[in-house]
């Protein structure tokens, strides 16, 4: 069934009046809800809330969105708030271990002690290069020991009792705060027996101050790990991990010697006792021969739930192992991977253990079902928006037509998109053209729309300057055989726009079928060779009386030379096809688009907007007739989503826009001739489109079969 469609059919209206308000700066008393940006993610937000509140192993949250989706900011924030009331997780403290070197002790303190610590043993070194050797009293003897290392009044004695005075004053300050008092006592031990151990280094004179400094600095603490003692759990956000930058490290030393001050935390140990939000594209970028080392050790982390820091370079073979071999860190953390969809589907393929450690998919909707409940959110969020950014408000009628552009981002009448985030560069470059800080209205969001589509219309315009130049082939006027206009659907990343293309056909007598010239040149795609198989099977169906059918036919885009890829000209190429084979001429101005299955039934395609505005404005330049437009399927009405000038040019007749079910519906249209209907012999009507072409396939079979007799003898 054909039908023609109307003006209001073209877009949707959204009555400024039903929206209940004057301006958005009236819905400023409507913002008390923290969860207000999550508009139209429902299924979003409670998976969310429930991988937060699950803290047993293995339950790590795959957020998975689309960019401008609010999947990062949305997290980020809601982890936030959550975490902001969970105990900070304490200090990390590393300190050298006088008896194993390679293995430094690990001290736990209260949140924002360690840096004070640190501070402490610094002062406590500085004292000792000055108070040690003034205590000692001596110089080295090259025939004997010195006299500190004998007797109870010898300096070794004061030495001690010294040292253990300095460490019991450090010690009492921070014993409130010390997590592992053990493993303080042990260390101030072993480093009063160093210092013992080593007492002739102070007995030199200042020639050697160098070599103090470096004894006492493994007296220093290395503050691996500081937090804000009132900042609640940690949320750290990694967007551009490495190794380094997630698992820590050792820095690069000339020397072999273990030093404990060479460890450095990276941010899963950040992140401990908190989140750690990180890009799934990033860690699948880590690709190295084939293996991706930050993907696998990331794996070990989550499922051994410990840390081992340990030089990258050793860590990937590619340098030696490090002499320092701290032990094993504990994690419990929440891990959170922002993905793509194709990336998530990448990893579910390519390493699917990886995935048990995420049970909780958080899984963000491109659109939502268009509801008046949904526009006053969407205002609200506005009215929040601008009330935050010190942007002027809008008016109702400005709101309408920025809720109408979510329809069109979307293709759909009844479902508006979700990508905020590309919403809100909109609204801050039409609020920007407002002078006197008066309210933002229709006119400047009108302007702003321009001018976004003026900045991303080179390309656009450079096609169609070719067509108008007659480089590029298209008539948009007049009839012709074998001819038709297709719709064609550019994507250049940031703009995507629609231009007809000329497809032919010619047809004569043979046996090899119908054959795709772009096809044979493999400039095609495989859904446009689907799409041509089910054009030649249904052709071969609907004249089965002449099966197997005489006939050699070529189909082309004409002057396409990058490729053509999608089902959407299945149609027109079919009607191509049955104007050369019954020789009728096709209207030039109708162009069309659609895909059909095997059974002539028009199925939906993507793109419908632009393709339509493709046509339309080509055909403006060229100077509108009154007879042109644009055929599509009946099934993409929902989508259609037209400009305001082309909705204009088809209420005053000047454009025209044709839905269609069947394939056949549409070819009336074009010839002016009825499609025509088998009766019980397969038999088509004369002066239908389908017994032209019924009596093209038998002309070109009986001279096929007088081809194919064999030829008499000459005789003279």
């Amino acid at each position: 069934m054909l039908s023609k469609l109307t003006a209001p059919q073209l877009n949707i209206s959204i009555d400024s009046t039903s929206l209940g308000f004057a301006s958005t700066a009236e819905l400023l008393a409507e913002i008390d809800s923290d969860h207000l940006t999550w508009i139209g993610q429902e299924r979003a937000l409670s998976a969310a809330s429930f991988g937060l509140r699950m803290q047993q192993p293995g339950y790590h949250m795959l957020v998975i969105g689309e960019p401008a989706s609010g999947r990062t900011s949305l997290l980020k924030s809601m982890v936030g708030q959550m975490l902001k009331q969970q105990p900070v997780p304490p200090d990390l403290v590393y300190l050298q271990n006088f008896l194993l070197p390679e293995k430094p002790l690990l001290l736990r303190l209260q949140a924002g002690k360690g840096a004070e610590l640190r501070q402490l043993l610094e002062q406590f070194v500085r004292r000792q290069l000055r108070a040690i050797p003034a205590l000692l009293q001596f110089k080295r003897s090259p025939e004997r020991q010195p006299e500190i290392l004998h007797g109870d009044n010898s300096p070794a004695a004061k030495l001690k009792s010294f040292l253990e005075q300095e460490l019991a004053t450090i010690r009492e300050q921070m014993l409130p705060h010390l997590i592992d008092h053990a493993v303080f006592e042990r260390w101030s031990a072993q480093l009063v027996q160093e210092v013992l151990d080593n007492a002739d280094l102070f007995a030199t004179n200042n020639e050697a101050d160098d070599m103090l400094e470096a004894f006492l600095g493994r007296c220093r603490a290395n503050l691996l790990l500081s937090h804000d003692a009132i900042g609640g759990a940690p949320v750290v956000y990694d967007d551009d991990p490495s190794h380094a930058s997630l698992f820590g490290g050792v820095e690069a030393s000339a020397d072999h010697i273990p030093d404990f001050m060479r460890l450095k935390a990276g941010n899963l140990l950040r992140a401990n006792g908190g989140a750690l939000i990180l890009h799934l594209e990033d860690i699948l970028a880590d690709q190295q021969s084939g293996a991706n080392p930050l993907l696998e050790k990331l794996g070990r982390v989550l499922r051994n739930r410990k840390l081992q820091i340990e030089d990258s370079g050793s860590a990937s073979g590619n340098a030696a192992l490090s002499t320092l071999t701290p032990a094993a860190l504990p994690l419990d953390f929440k891990l959170i991977l922002i993905a793509s969809r194709d990336d998530y589907y990448h990893l579910h393929e390519e390493h699917p253990a990886f995935l048990e450690h995420f049970r909780t998919k958080v899984e963000f909707a491109d659109n939502a079902k268009a509801t008046p409940a949904l526009y006053r959110q969407l205002a609200i969020y506005l009215a929040c928006y601008c009330a935050a950014s010190g942007l002027p408000h809008f008016t109702a009628a400005a709101v309408s037509r920025l809720l109408q552009v979510l329809h069109e981002w979307e293709e759909d009448q009844a479902r508006v998109n979700l990508a905020l985030g590309a919403w809100l560069p909109l609204v801050q470059e039409a609020a920007a053209l407002v002078v006197d800080d008066q309210l933002v209205d229709v006119a400047e969001v009108e302007l702003a729309l321009a001018a976004t589509r003026h900045r991303h219309s080179y390309a656009e315009e450079q096609i169609r300057d070719s067509i108008l130049d007659g480089e590029i082939k298209i008539a948009v006027t007049g009839q012709a055989v074998g001819r038709i206009n297709g719709l064609t659907h550019i994507d250049m990343g940031d703009a995507e726009f629609g231009s007809p293309v000329q497809i032919s056909a010619r047809c004569h007598p043979g046996r090899q079928g119908v054959i795709n010239i772009d096809r044979e040149v493999k400039l095609t795609g495989p859904q446009h060779d689907k799409g041509m198989f089910i054009l030649q099977h249904w052709l071969a169906a609907m004249f089965t009386q002449q099966a197997p059918l005489s006939l050699n036919a070529s189909l082309v885009f004409e002057q396409e030379y990058h490729g053509v890829e999608g089902d959407s000209a299945s149609c027109a190429e079919l009607y191509a096809l049955l104007s050369s084979l019954s020789g009728l001429p096709l209207s030039q101005g109708i162009a069309v688009t659609g895909a059909l299955n095997q059974h002539g039934d028009v199925l939906p395609i993507g793109g419908i907007n632009e393709k339509i505005e493709g046509h339309f404005r080509l055909c403006e330049k060229l100077g509108l007739n009154g007879e042109q437009g644009v055929l599509l399927p009946t099934s993409n009405l929902r989508h259609v989503l037209l400009h305001q000038d082309i909705v204009n040019a088809v209420a005053n007749g000047m454009f025209h826009i044709y839905a269609m079910e069947h394939v056949l519906d549409g070819i009336a249209l074009l010839t002016g001739l009825p499609a025509g209907a088998a009766d019980i012999d397969g038999a088509y009507p004369e002066g239908t489109v389908l017994g032209h072409a019924q009596q093209g396939l038998q002309v070109y079979q009986d001279i096929y079969q007088r081809n194919q007799q064999p030829r008499g003898k000459r005789h003279e």
